[in-house]
């Protein structure tokens, strides 16, 4: 009987050890220098302290404008907002793309068991570009028969799976895309399980196939070691893959010559011929017309862009068609 209690008292203490090893210390820092502070304070709300308004006061840091505090967190999505005060009504209206959802922030702690100094955001604002962890979503829809009037919208652990608060925009036709930036380090890899609607609400969710490397019970998981970085998916399919609407026009020639440009030849004819170059995120990079086309080669200066992959889409007389390049 008593081998059995010490067992059983050490299965406890073995519990909570592993229950205060998975929290981390977290420094959440908010710049209130727009600001008239409250003399109620500044406050932080959100689902790390179970949306109390006025359970988790920031302190001033010497003489400056900025505002902090230290949580323990364990592993996992939060979501979280700043307050000018102590209640409802005093909540900061950040919005994309550092809080895109309800304007609530979000964070995500890893399992590595190491403390984390968020990057300092400027209250009802977002940390600067190029600072914290930015990750961009994109998934091509070009393969369904009709886009829902609401839109496209995502959901996942770090919305709380809500279906209706988190929205993709148009970038390319019929390839949607957002981003995020969140203020972790650019270093701290995070993990995202989430999936796609066409649509607001559950009855409108992808069920992408479980053979994905990256799908697990219809729900996508990717895991992302540093910022910057892009996921490419097809609504209900695996990976990403450029859209190209139609080939109508035809004998266009397009490639990649290193230290010149991108080159293009074409035996048709054209009154006037549009070129437009995107990244792989769908976002417009090039747009340059060419007027008279004959049977001759154009260049486009390309040498401010970074290697990688990327769409040139052509465009005359209403027809349009889409190519795909690789500048090294």
């Amino acid at each position: 009987m008593k081998k059995n209690y010490t067992i059983k008292l050490l299965l406890v203490v073995l519990f909570f050890n592993t229950q205060i090893f998975s929290q981390v210390n977290v420094t959440i820092r908010v710049d209130m220098s727009n600001e008239t502070v409250s003399e109620n304070g500044v406050h932080l709300v959100g689902s790390l302290n179970g949306w109390s308004t006025d359970a988790t006061e920031l302190t001033q840091e010497s003489n400056t404008n900025i505002y902090s505090t230290v949580v323990q967190l364990n592993s996992g999505w939060q979501e979280y907002k700043f307050l000018n005060g102590n209640a409802w009504g005093t909540e900061e209206q950040a919005s994309y793309p550092c809080a895109p959802s309800n304007g609530n922030r979000f964070i995500y702690i890893n399992d590595s068991g190491n403390d984390v100094i968020l990057e300092t955001v400027p209250f009802n604002g977002c940390n600067p570009e190029g600072t914290g962890f930015s990750v961009t979503l994109n998934v091509d829809m070009s393969n369904e028969s009709s886009i829902s009037a609401d839109g496209i919208y995502m959901a996942g652990e770090f919305n709380g799976w809500s279906p209706d608060n988190f929205n993709l925009s148009d970038v390319n036709e019929n390839i949607y895309s957002t981003t995020l930036r969140l203020p972790t380090p650019a270093d701290y890899p995070i993990t995202f399980e989430y999936k796609f609607l066409n649509g607001q609400g559950w009855g409108n969710e992808e069920t992408p196939d479980s053979n994905c490397g990256t799908v697990a019970n219809n729900n996508r998981i990717e895991t992302i070691l540093s910022s910057e970085q892009n996921i490419y998916n097809v609504f209900n399919g695996c990976n990403y893959t450029l859209n190209s609407k139609n080939t109508l026009i035809e004998n266009i020639k397009v490639f990649y010559a290193k230290r010149q440009g991108i080159k293009i030849t074409t035996q048709e004819i054209f009154t006037k011929l549009t070129v437009e170059v995107f990244d792989i995120s769908g976002r417009q990079i090039i747009k340059t017309s060419f007027n008279d086309v004959q049977n001759n080669e154009y260049l486009i200066n390309v040498t401010s862009l970074n290697q990688g992959i990327y769409l040139v889409r052509f465009k005359s007389d209403g027809n349009e068609s889409s190519k795909k390049i690789i500048i090294n």
